[in-house]
């Protein structure tokens, strides 16, 4: 399902994957949304406003719109409700809303309309690893939401993540913005993206893929895996580490508190690992998961 995106062909584009116009509840139109993102050094755009799918491309050949929507249903262990992204939906226009309607009925609506689902702020939304574990048609979740990160402090959810890694379901991990006031929540987390092209189809195939890693600031510029052994090189940051299964990982720092760009890793007996990058200001990097194969 992973791919490794710094082993494909292609070039990186940064993306935002959920943003918020005032088709539904964000402060910016959608032209002036494109706008912010484009001058912020993006070169793509998900506009995924609250049951609405925007109809709207621009034109500009060095920036992509995709096409989506917000939508939320069904109630979890815990009573909260889920919320589903739907990207590049083929309808136009206000979604009408399914009364009753599950969690994978809100997915299967968007596989069937042609788009492709991401799990929505797991943490802020009260979700468990056992509430998202038998869904089907999701190719990844929100590690970060800068909305909901800056809103109530639940915009991470490695936890999450890592929990359904575990347990054997492969999601991707993208870092969102979410943004609905752009003066506050736009342009701090985004998703690097490996594509042959900036197209839709491109664009499209390689989330598929996971030819993907999420940041909210530092840069991954290499990871391969040989002879039993994860290297990784980076921007500098303060700390390299590899996460895996309960009681499995490591993590690097630099000698007297220096800078590192490149770690080193034996590849653990666990059936995941990935890569968690974090700078002298907190901000993070993370690498979609290798899948492992057991000894």
């Amino acid at each position: 399902m992973f791919d490794n995106p710094f082993r494909c062909p292609g070039n990186w584009y940064r993306a935002n994957l959920h943003a918020h116009t005032t088709n539904s509840d964000g402060d910016l139109s959608p032209a002036d949304c494109a706008d912010f993102y484009r001058r912020a050094g993006y070169q793509i755009l998900a506009i995924t406003d609250h049951w609405h799918v925007t109809d709207f491309t621009g034109d500009r050949a060095d920036f992509l719109i995709i096409s989506g929507a917000e939508l939320d249903g069904g109630r979890s262990m815990q009573g909260t409700g889920y919320h589903v992204v739907g990207l590049n939906m083929r309808m136009r226009g206000k979604v009408e809303r399914r009364p009753g309607a599950s969690a994978q009925d809100i997915i299967t609506l968007i596989g069937e309309d042609g788009g492709e689902a991401l799990i929505a702020h797991p943490y802020w939304s009260g979700l468990m690893a056992p509430d998202m574990a038998g869904l089907a048609g999701c190719f990844a979740v929100e590690v970060y939401n800068t909305g909901c990160d800056l809103e109530i402090l639940r915009g991470f959810s490695m936890a999450h993540w890592d929990d359904l890694l575990t347990l054997g379901h492969d999601f991707g991990g993208v870092a969102v913005d979410d943004g609905h006031h752009s003066a506050v929540d736009h342009g701090l987390g985004w998703t690097m993206i490996r594509a042959e092209e900036l197209s839709v189809d491109a664009v499209m195939e390689a989330l598929r893929r996971g030819r993907y890693y999420s940041s909210t600031g530092p840069e991954i510029t290499d990871l391969r895996v040989a002879d039993g052994r994860l290297r990784v090189t980076t921007s500098a940051v303060r700390s390299i580490a590899l996460v895996s299964t309960p009681g499995r990982g490591g993590r690097a720092f630099g000698r007297n508190g220096r800078s590192i760009t490149r770690a080193e890793f034996a590849l653990p007996n666990a059936r995941y690992c990935r890569i968690e990058a974090m700078d002298r200001h907190g901000k993070i990097a993370w690498s979609n998961p290798v899948l492992l194969i057991k000894p």
